[in-house]
């Protein structure tokens, strides 16, 4: 499992985790929802290790993620940053074969490329530039990146963990749905995956889990149906909500002006 074990976060002297304790499962998707600063993202990079925690501590599959090495990390999950970039103009298939570890054999690695690229939808940009794509072809590179990540993991007897903060940022409709049938098919595979989402009605359509956040803390935390309601949204959000379900399973909802 990947937990939070009563983490707190103080930067700048204010606290952005106060005590939060979560617990995820693989084969799940979970959707950390909240308004800005709700501390989403501050909680993903302690779970990650991508940050030390003031107080608490973040384990994965029972170990301390503080006591990991960064190699030992990158097998056990892959992350999506918020803001992902590539420090060189690489080839988009050497962009994607960063997330893979050199102990992957090469026909290995051309093949979870060939798939990653597959899954958001860019098979025919393989040789292209990283820096000749759109702001969002290139979200999408990142995210086969961190889904090589994982996949390669997995061949290496690990891979269980995908981190994904704010995955549709910046695409268009059917390039978000690309990227969270990724994510789904991760989950359908044995990953536990947690994003970081705004989009209320997309994280009701696909997570299995949603756990809302509010001046840094866990105010709800269940199935979509019991957390993504009037009672438990206003409150946070600060706004009035419409909220419909236009198919079963499926909730639209948007502030009311």
């Amino acid at each position: 499992m990947l937990k939070a074990h009563d983490l707190t976060m103080r930067l700048g002297g204010r606290a952005v985790l106060e005590d939060v304790s979560i617990a995820l499962e693989p084969g799940t998707v979970t959707a950390l929802l909240g308004p800005n600063g709700a501390g989403k993202s501050t909680l993903l990079a302690c779970l990650s290790g991508a940050l030390s925690p003031s107080a608490g501590r973040a384990s994965i599959d029972g170990d301390d993620v503080s006591t990991l090495s960064a190699m030992e990390l990158g097998r056990r999950r892959a992350v999506l940053e918020q803001t992902p970039s590539a420090s060189a103009p690489f080839l988009v298939e050497a962009l994607v074969e960063l997330g893979i570890a050199r102990a992957v054999p090469p026909a290995e690695t051309r093949r979870i490329v060939a798939r990653s690229l597959s899954m958001v939808g860019l098979s025919e940009f393989i040789g292209r530039p990283i820096d000749r794509l759109s702001g969002g072809e290139r979200h999408r590179a990142h995210m086969a990146r961190a889904l090589a990540q994982l996949e390669a993991g997995r061949y290496l007897g690990a891979g269980r963990w995908l981190m994904l903060d704010e995955p549709t940022a910046s695409l268009d409709l059917a390039h978000q749905g690309s990227v969270l049938r990724a994510a789904r098919t991760a989950a359908a595979e044995g990953a536990g995956v947690l994003a970081v989402l705004h989009d209320l009605s997309l994280a009701s359509a696909m997570a299995d889990r949603v756990a809302l956040m509010h001046h840094g803390r866990i105010v709800a935390d269940g199935t979509p149906d019991a957390v993504l309601t009037e009672t438990h949204l206003g409150p946070v959000y600060g706004v009035d909500l419409a909220i419909s379900e236009p198919r079963p399973g499926m909730r639209a909802i948007v502030p009311v002006f």
